[in-house]
């Protein structure tokens, strides 16, 4: 292998490595709801002043961006697989959807402990990705733009309005689901989980849109891939600072754009109207030029002698992504549920973003150490071998490998 390819691979993993940074900060700051806090839980959550800081840091940093960069790494990541099975003279789409149901095993598991689970909704849009492998480049490229531009939302509101597609026929479920989250045992948070995956698809595929955002950054995903933008990061560099650039452009032009859409409706919450579709989606593209600026400004930066090795830190953390993500949910529900220690509504902004970063530091450093022993995390390695129906080895060579196929 040579270093060129090394580098690509290992600065992939850092990237999903700061992508999942976000994703549990985002998680500890909302305390594993999956839901809006209630007004006591807030009036503690906003105490002080430093408190509205870190929301504030929270709405124009984290929020809806790293999501996105784990979304783009994903479709990143299929492309990788498939083109290497190609290489290898491998037919491989049955095996990748095989791949999903395990994934999809994993991710309704997964959803039983954290509702705001991302992996069945990974698998529901990966297996889109299939058929799109074979299309054109500009065909791909295309349908992401109309997605991004708000082409799902708008298509949903214009059949179904601010409706849900699936009705839940739930009598007060919200009210439901928040007395298991704060007062039930660990049987009733599954059983509410488990219904609300409903809710999950009319939040993916209703006027909200996360998931049309999500396939629209897959597809993002698997045309970087096509165009080999990571091969050779240090030839790629003037590319890539004017990426930084024109995303940094886009990202302050979106601000007064969607500041002033959502200041001319009565209130941000009320998406009853063609202005609060066209509204949402300049918000979402405010979203994806940070997204693009953050990861062209890490890869650019990964290439720095200086900062490599900083950055560095993340690539762990990344290989592990799996097992991070569903344990940092395991973590948190315990941590803030009933079923656990029911510490939720307790804590400020300020004292939950500590706990994220702590959360953050603990993973990555178990993650660094663990890789020094074994080749995949646990999790990676149970699917890895699912997928092949073959135990796969487990212990690491005296040479660590860096890989992001997993």
């Amino acid at each position: 292998m040579n270093t060129a390819k090394k580098n690509r691979i290992h600065s992939v993993d850092a990237l999903r490595g700061f992508a999942l940074t976000g994703i549990v900060i985002a998680h500890v700051l909302e305390q594993y709801l999956a839901a809006f806090p209630t007004q006591e839980m807030q009036a503690v959550m906003f105490a002080g002043p430093v408190d509205t800081i870190v929301d504030g840091f929270s709405f124009w940093v984290i929020r809806g961006k790293f999501f996105a960069l784990f979304s783009l790494l994903f479709g990143l990541s299929f492309f990788i697989q498939m083109d290497n099975a190609e290489k290898s003279a491998t037919h491989y789409k049955t095996r990748y959807l095989w791949r999903l149901l395990v994934l999809l095993g994993i991710g309704v598991v997964h959803n039983s402990f954290y509702s705001g689970d991302i992996l069945v909704v990974y698998v529901l849009f990966g297996f889109l990705l299939i058929p799109f492998y074979s299309v054109s480049n500009k065909v791909v490229l295309a349908l992401a733009v109309i997605l991004f531009l708000g082409g799902g939302r708008f298509l949903s509101y214009g059949i179904f309005g601010n409706e849900s597609i699936l009705a839940m026929n739930i009598e007060n479920f919200s009210e439901t689901y928040m007395a298991a989250i704060t007062s039930g045992t660990i049987m009733e948070v599954w059983r509410v989980n488990f219904i609300s995956m409903i809710g999950k698809f009319n939040f993916q595929m209703g006027v909200l849109g996360r998931g049309y955002l999500t396939f629209a950054f897959f597809l993002l995903g698997m045309w970087i891939g096509r165009t080999r933008l990571f091969e050779n990061l240090q030839t790629n560099a003037p590319l890539l600072k004017k990426i930084i650039l024109w995303s940094a452009a886009g990202t302050i032009a979106m601000i007064p754009l969607f500041w002033y859409m959502f200041s001319q409706m009565e209130s941000i919450f009320d998406f009853t109207s063609w202005w609060s579709m066209f509204a949402l989606s300049a918000y979402d593209n405010f979203n994806f030029f940070f997204t693009i600026f953050l990861a062209a400004g890490f890869v650019y930066l990964y290439e720095l002698p200086k900062m490599q090795r900083l950055l560095s830190w993340f690539a762990p953390y990344g290989r592990m992504a799996l097992t991070n993500y569903v344990f940092q949910s395991l973590i948190g529900t315990f941590l803030f549920f009933n079923w656990g220690l029911g510490y939720i509504g307790q804590f400020r902004n300020i004292e939950l973003f500590i706990i994220g970063l702590l959360i953050i530091g603990a993973q990555m450093i178990i993650s660094f150490y663990w890789l020094k022993n074994f080749k995949y995390g646990p999790l990676e390695w149970a699917w890895r071998s699912l997928t092949y129906m073959k135990i796969q080895p487990f212990i690491a060579q005296p040479k660590l490998e860096s890989g992001i196929v997993t």
